[in-house]
């Protein structure tokens, strides 16, 4: 990681550069994350690059706390929100689910996206019910520790509603 002072009128910020492939890694579920932004790192948000296998999906959830957005980079995949009929997307598209919609999806193909979100939810429930990945590659497969992602939801503010919906 980079950092570089800048001095303006009002205040001294670091701005942090990052490149392809920098961040924190981290194995959670079947994804390689890399967290790109979180307060930690000096930000008021979450930026996270995902790496996520086809098959992989989420249970149906909400965030209690905060918004989140994906924006697909490479793939396809099927989002589920709050009874709507299920929205297909691809490279370009972004996704924005506000604070307590109900959603999840499913991947069609491989996908790499980028996901944004808030300060209290999801990057450090992924930290907690992940693991630090010593290597830059998606995890070997393996069923999820669903008591350890249920209690790190629990903590971050997320409430997880069980399987998607179809």
């Amino acid at each position: 990681m980079q950092t570089h002072s800048i001095a303006n009128a009002r205040t001294s910020t670091e701005v942090m550069v990052l490149g392809p492939g920098q961040g924190e890694d981290v194995w959670f579920t079947d994804n390689l994350l890399t967290i790109k932004a979180r307060p930690a790192t000096g930000t008021q948000f979450g930026v996270i690059e995902s790496t996520l296998p086809e098959g992989s999906h989420t249970p149906f959830h909400r965030h209690d706390h905060e918004d989140e957005a994906f924006y697909v980079l490479e793939g396809r995949m099927k989002i589920y929100v709050d009874g709507r009929a299920p929205i297909e997307v691809g490279p370009g598209c972004y996704v924005h689910t506000p604070r307590g919609a109900a959603h999840g999806f499913v991947t069609l193909t491989p996908v790499r996206m980028l996901v944004l979100c808030g300060v209290e939810g999801f990057v450090e429930m992924a930290r907690e019910a992940g693991m630090p990945a010593p290597r830059h590659e998606l995890p070997p497969a393996g069923p999820p520790d669903i008591a350890r992602l249920e209690a790190a939801c629990a903590r971050n503010h997320i409430t997880l509603l069980g399987p998607l919906p179809g």
